[in-house]
């Protein structure tokens, strides 16, 4: 994990098309990346460290064609150096992310991908939502953001309103600044009162949004749990018509 006097407020990981976007991707990554370290983040930049890479040592082309050995070929590049590498920078620098979803994401497989991986790490995923409506992202990608925003300039006011070095997790892993903790349904800061968190709280949520998922357990039946007795039933019957 990257650790700077420069940049107190953590990391951040700039997550959005690259292959169907124009020139990767990168004309939205510079000007965020320059925004972040004057508000005392570290940008993640895919794109910068990718041209960067290619410089050294190559490019990695995405396609070989349809079949046979070069498509194999295609598919294990992927894997080592795109799959398991951001997904990797992901899991080990950042301590946050934000998505630009626009064409290209849905053109992609790649952002949404790196949106649950870090969904399931616990990391805050802050959605940039590049059309008129929120009705255009996916409710599975709303469901795994902290928080969605309608342009940048909303989401730099909101981090840097953030109390400061909210986005790292504390020797428990919760993201903690003080006694101001990051709730991860709706995105809000709030103070605990009393006591620190002193173990893992894994989603973290304030006041409100623990009524709201109460509510969620509350007022419908386990959709899993329905799930787990249908199977199971489902090969009850089917042993039972196998013995007749």
């Amino acid at each position: 994990m990257i650790n700077h006097t420069n940049y107190p407020n953590g990391n951040i990981y700039l997550s959005g098309g690259m292959q169907k976007a124009k020139k990767l991707g990168a004309a939205w990554r510079i000007l965020t990346s320059n925004v972040l370290k004057e508000i005392g983040y570290y940008p993640l930049d895919i794109t910068a460290l990718d041209r960067q890479y290619c410089d050294s040592h190559g490019e990695l082309y995405h396609s070989f064609g349809s079949s046979g050995k070069h498509h194999l070929q295609m598919k294990s590049n992927i894997r080592k150096h795109f799959v398991h590498t951001d997904t990797k920078l992901i899991e080990h620098y950042a301590d946050g992310v934000i998505l630009y979803y626009d064409d290209s994401v849905r053109l992609g497989a790649g952002t949404i991908s790196e949106a649950q991986v870090s969904y399931d790490l616990g990391l805050p995923v802050f959605i940039v939502n590049s059309y008129k409506t929120t009705n255009e992202v996916p409710g599975w990608l709303i469901a795994l953001s902290t928080k969605i925003f309608d342009s940048f300039d909303e989401l730099y006011v909101y981090l840097e309103d953030l109390p400061k070095g909210i986005l790292k997790r504390d020797m428990y892993g919760n993201h903690n600044s003080n006694n101001e903790y990051l709730c991860s349904l709706c995105g809000d800061h709030f103070e605990k009162n009393k006591h620190h968190f002193v173990s893992k709280i894994s989603p973290l949520y304030c006041g409100p949004c623990v009524d709201v998922v109460s509510s969620t357990f509350e007022d419908h039946h386990d959709r899993y749990e329905f799930f787990q007795d249908q199977i199971w039933n489902d090969l009850s019957l089917s042993i039972t018509h196998e013995e007749k």
